[in-house]
């Protein structure tokens, strides 16, 4: 049996490297089809948010990339309620992504619990 990994975003997009990065490892443990949860808690909410435009800071887009997940397997994907309330998000603002949930901060400790590794840069 495969090792379950949880990749946690915690972070904004584009301030760092760390949400390509955590992206990048995501689809690569996929491709070994390794169970994976996402969870996008604090800041790293912003990762999903549709709309933006990091090319007029010459930053390459990797937001898009978030769509695919599904397509890799990757059908656990959580976002914090407690982060949404936070920085006043709807969820209609995030991306569009297959079986993407709110989550309590409860239920996000939980699957972090049941993960064998845990990711976050």
């Amino acid at each position: 049996m495969n090792k379950s990994i949880c990749i946690v975003f915690n972070k904004a997009p584009y301030g760092s490297q760390s949400g390509r990065e955590l992206l990048d490892i995501a689809l690569m443990a996929a491709a070994f089809d390794m169970p994976i949860t996402a969870i996008f808690i604090d800041q790293g909410v912003y990762q999903l948010l549709k709309g933006q435009e990091p090319d007029i800071l010459h930053i390459k887009n990797h937001s898009a990339t978030f769509k695919a997940l599904p397509l890799y397997g990757i059908e656990e994907v959580y976002v914090e309620q407690q982060a949404m309330q936070q920085f006043k998000l709807d969820i209609h603002q995030l991306l569009e992504i297959d079986g993407l949930q709110q989550a309590t901060t409860d239920g996000i400790r939980a699957k972090i619990a049941q993960s064998d590794f845990v990711l976050t840069l």
